[in-house]
């Protein structure tokens, strides 16, 4: 190989590199190899009251009562939420999650979807990271307008409470290689599919 030719094919593995080098693709392709499962789901809030250990109304302070009465007013049925996933990675080298996209579904049904570019997860070699995905969910449209207890319905069927009634809950990652400096997502990579029934 000539001497311009070696040249020409450094220069076009640095720049490759660089092109990268915001997320490693080395750990992002790695990403593969992992293994994810759907933890649970917490912090669940909704008009700033805290749902995630709220089993019906009457658990609710005469404060989170006037919370919910302001929200219901103003038409604001918007409930955040974290999904935790589970990534476990059993290979000798790290794996990095940057930028993807999500949608979230709850009994066959798609109640939120977004994307998250700027999230870098570093998942460690033999080891078991927790990733948290925050989610909004508007239920504007899902829950019967007025009602307190269809958002605290809806957040217990988020949850497990043991009470018998099974919820299927379905979330779908989209990765992406996000190159340096760059506002674009990149590549696509296959999509991550969880499922969890909770009951």
């Amino acid at each position: 190989m000539s001497y311009l030719k070696k040249t020409g094919l450094a220069l076009l593995i640095a720049a490759t590199t660089m092109f990268f080098a915001g997320c490693g693709l080395a750990q992002l392709v790695n990403l593969i190899n992992c293994k994810f499962s759907l933890a649970n789901i917490s912090n669940i809030t909704w008009a700033g009251i805290n749902l995630s250990n709220i089993k019906s109304i009457s658990d609710l302070s005469f404060a989170d009562l006037q919370k919910a009465a302001t929200a219901i007013k103003n038409k604001d049925f918007k409930v955040g939420c974290s999904v935790n996933v589970n990534a476990k990675n059993e290979t000798a080298n790290a794996a990095m999650l940057c930028a993807y996209d999500y949608d979230l579904f709850l009994d066959g049904n798609s109640i939120a979807h977004g994307s998250n570019p700027s999230k870098t997860t570093l998942i460690s070699p033999q080891s078991t990271t927790l990733v948290s995905v925050p989610l909004m969910v508007d239920l504007l449209g899902i829950v019967k307008s007025g009602e307190t207890k269809s958002v605290v319905n809806f957040a217990k069927n988020l949850l497990d409470y043991g009470d018998g009634t099974e919820s299927n809950v379905k979330v779908k990652f989209t990765p992406y290689i996000s190159p340096a400096n760059s506002t674009s997502k990149g590549t696509k990579l296959p999509p991550i599919t969880l499922n969890k029934t909770f009951q």
